[in-house]
């Protein structure tokens, strides 16, 4: 296997997918491009773990951040539910 550590593993319907939650480091400069090191852990979870590579840029996760009664996790699960399905 890879030896990746990877935020989330979710799974549906017997499949199993990676699901990457990708901060600014994981860009090149101010750009939406992933940087080769993250475009090269992608690959290898992909080939040697056989998993599917959900990638969620921090824009994404931020912008779908809701406070609800002080939990923040309520957009994020809405949003990561539209997005496995």
């Amino acid at each position: 296997n890879s030896g990746y550590s990877i935020d989330f593993l979710v799974s549906i319907d017997q499949r199993e997918i990676a699901v990457e939650v990708d901060g600014p480091y994981h860009f090149i400069g101010q750009t939406k491009n992933q940087n080769g090191s993250t475009r090269l852990k992608h690959r290898q979870i992909r080939a040697l773990d056989n998993l599917t590579v959900v990638s969620i840029p921090y824009w994404e996760w931020y912008a779908n951040e809701e406070n609800i009664n002080g939990d923040k996790s309520k957009g994020h699960v809405r949003y990561l539910k539209k997005l496995l399905e």
